[in-house]
Formats: C-alpha cells, sequence, structure tokens
C-alpha cells in the first residue's frame, strides 16, 4: 500500500510538472506573437543604423539630429544651382524631407507634401532634399516634371547631409522650429493629417 501511495505521488507530481511546462510554453508563443511587425512605409537605405544619442531635452545648443537639438545646418544647391542655407530661415520654421524618385513610400506622400507647400510656403521653409547620390538626375527630373510638384529641390549630390541626419530610410521628414531646434522625426511616409498636424504645431503662436 505504501509503495501504490509513492507510485501516486510520483504520478501527480509529473502532470504538474507537464502542466506548468506547457503553461510556460504557452505564455512565450503568445507574447512572441504579439509582438509589433516592423513598419512597411519607408525604404532602407543603409545596411545598418546608427546608435541614437540621448535626448538632453529641449532647448540645447547642440546640433544633432535628434528632437530637442538644434537642426544641423547645410548648404545645397537647387535643381537650378541656386544655393540654399538651412540656417537662412528669415525666422520661419522648416519642413526637411529625404526622398529619392525610386521610392514607392516617398512617392505616396509627394502630394500631400505639395498640398501642404501651396498652403504654408508662405509660413515655413520646405527643403525637399533628394538624395542624388542614390537617383538618377533624368529619371528625377522627368518624375518632378510629370507629377507638376513646384516645391523647393535641393541635391544631396555627395551624401553628406543625410549621413548628418543618419537618414537610414526613407522617406524621412524634420520638423524645425523658428528657433532652429528640431521638434520631430519622422521615419516613414506621412499622412496628410499627420503632416497637417506638424505644420499647425510650428506655425500656431
Amino acid at each position: 500500500m505504501v509503495k501504490g501511495q509513492l507510485i501516486r505521488n510520483m504520478v501527480v507530481g509529473l502532470v504538474i510538472v507537464v502542466a506548468v511546462a506547457g503553461a510556460i510554453w504557452a505564455g512565450g508563443s503568445k507574447e512572441k506573437a504579439s509582438q509589433p511587425s516592423s513598419s512597411k512605409t519607408a525604404v532602407d537605405t543603409s545596411k545598418k543604423k546608427e546608435e541614437q544619442p540621448v535626448s538632453q531635452g529641449k532647448g540645447s545648443r547642440e546640433e544633432r539630429p535628434q528632437e530637442g537639438f538644434r537642426a544641423p545646418d547645410f548648404t545645397l544647391k537647387t535643381m537650378d544651382g541656386k544655393e540654399v542655407r538651412l540656417s537662412d530661415n528669415d525666422g520661419k520654421p522648416a519642413l526637411i524631407n529625404f526622398w529619392a524618385s525610386w521610392c514607392p513610400p516617398c512617392k505616396a506622400e509627394m502630394p500631400h507634401i505639395q498640398e501642404a507647400y501651396e498652403q504654408y510656403k508662405g509660413k515655413v521653409n520646405f527643403h525637399m532634399v533628394n538624395l542624388a547620390v542614390q537617383d538618377n538626375p533624368d529619371e528625377m527630373k522627368k518624375y518632378i516634371q510629370k507629377e507638376k510638384f513646384t516645391f523647393p529641390i535641393l541635391l544631396d549630390e555627395t551624401g553628406e547631409v543625410a549621413q548628418e541626419y543618419n537618414v537610414t530610410g526613407i522617406p524621412q521628414t524634420v520638423i524645425v522650429n523658428t528657433e532652429g531646434e528640431i521638434v520631430k522625426v519622422v521615419i516613414g511616409a506621412m499622412t496628410k493629417d499627420q503632416l497637417q498636424e506638424l505644420l499647425k504645431m510650428v506655425t500656431s503662436g
């Protein structure tokens, strides 16, 4: 009888162990399944994304491509050869958009940016930075002409500005306030409402 009781205790213990192991496995599978998928709204332009430093908060005078820091200054040429400098802002906020003509997500948001440009061009400086070092200039010009876009196109012919802004996926949009401080960085195509909200934020008051 003692032997039978011992066997029953061993069986019960084994059942408990199996049940606990099954619960742990099920929980791990559920957690893995609930992880969000990666965004499909941006095209990767590099093999490895650099580590981003921790922001020191608003009002910093240091130049970094992060929210809360001053936007790194740059000078680029337009398609007509005119030089444009970011810091020559006439007291206006700025929209900096990195894009290429071969990028589907870029093309998806372009009409929204054109509409916003027509609405805010007197209040916001638009800097549409084409990754010329990775783009075909003829195809880019044909695309702009075909779609009848009128916003200013700047040519990053060396890729230095994109590198300065840690651009690893396009489109990437940087919103800069009147003080030259980055208030928002958006990686991926923006919706019309999202873009309008950002521009209202930097033009209100």
